[in-house]
């Protein structure tokens, strides 16, 4: 076996850089720089990203078609195209990465497992339909469910590249000791795979609450100390119906308290089952809860502190920590998986 493919890390190098893009989109998003390159995959029919106000007049009066769903005058800084185009570029990296990775794999077949090879194929197939699903996101102008679609998928890809990660490590006998659990963790694979189903809707409720109607849905609930958090509108029961806006909200929070129920209790289970050779699923499930929980507080903190308009950097922390819940829980998934096949 050689040396480059024992040193080779692709796999949670593309981990990585998908966790980055992840990061990258939602920086896009509280600059509102979704639609700075309004069409795909050139921005503003050009490679780069120092596009002038003129140079984006021109532009448009070609495209009338593509004109910002916030008006005909809207236009966008250098920064804001800047941060849509790196988002775009660290994705386009991504998927040559994943290229060389199949190719190391394809050149080793021998010294690798058939599951690797099928793993490489696979992560190809989805950074592909993760770009097309970027340009589907730039055709309706960043709509709820296009960008809802849009993370899932990322989280969806990110997940699978941890488990293309194992099974790399695996074929070159270097699976690290996290990995290590006995007859008693594979069967946690159930509890993980709750916490995965459980979490996602939350996530996704939360991405309708920043996108919808451009953002407005954020203030369904009202803000400030109280009236807007952990209150709704000032009330426990609010009158939902009469607005959209509102009855999102106070869903998605009466979801968040549901399920952080069902994880503190799903943790305290699992620590009373586990014994102590499978302790490492333990602190991974419990580093998802501690997240999940923390972010409940993160939540709570960017209502009340929008009075004077929204910290736009709570909001990306929120997001990434309810993609971190998930992903820690897809990392304990994917262990449990490996084992529960007797590898």
């Amino acid at each position: 076996m050689s040396k480059l493919l024992r040193a080779c890390d692709i796999p949670l190098i593309l981990a990585i850089m998908a966790l980055a893009v992840i990061l990258a989109g939602g920086f896009v998003r509280i600059h509102d720089a979704g639609e700075s390159c309004p069409d795909w995959p050139t921005c503003f029919g050009t490679l780069g990203f120092d596009v002038s106000e003129e140079e984006q007049d021109v532009w448009f009066a070609a495209n009338p078609d593509k004109i910002d769903s916030r008006g005909e005058a809207h236009r966008y800084s250098t920064f804001e195209i800047f941060t849509e185009w790196f988002h775009r570029l660290l994705a386009t990296a991504s998927g040559a990465v994943v290229i060389v990775g199949l190719i190391i794999v394809h050149r080793n077949r021998e010294a690798l497992s058939d599951e690797n090879w099928y793993a490489a194929k696979v992560s190809l197939v989805v950074v592909i339909s993760q770009g097309l699903l970027g340009a589907i996101t730039v055709i309706f102008d960043n709509e709820s469910w296009s960008v809802a679609l849009h993370l899932t998928l990322a989280l969806a890809y990110t997940g699978w590249l941890f488990w293309w990660w194992l099974l790399w490590r695996r074929d070159v006998d270097l699976l690290p000791n996290l990995t290590k659990i006995d007859e008693s963790g594979v069967k946690e694979i159930k509890t993980f795979k709750l916490g995965i189903l459980v979490s996602s809707p939350v996530l996704l409720l939360g991405v309708w609450i920043a996108t919808g109607e451009g953002g407005a849905y954020n203030q369904g609930c009202s803000v400030g100390w109280w009236q807007g958090w952990p209150l709704c509108q000032g009330s426990l029961f609010p009158e939902i119906f009469d607005n959209i806006a509102i009855f999102v909200a106070w869903i998605h929070r009466i979801a968040v308290i549901i399920v952080g129920v069902v994880l503190v209790k799903s943790f305290i289970d699992m620590k009373n089952r586990l014994v102590s050779s499978s302790k490492n699923l333990q602190w991974i499930f419990g580093l998802g809860v501690l997240a999940y929980l923390l972010n409940i507080l993160v939540g709570g903190l960017y209502v009340v502190l929008a009075k004077d308009g929204f910290p736009e950097l709570l909001s990306l922390l929120h997001l990434n920590l309810g993609s971190d819940v998930i992903l820690l829980f897809g990392i304990g998934y994917a262990i449990c998986s490996l084992k529960q096949e007797g590898h």
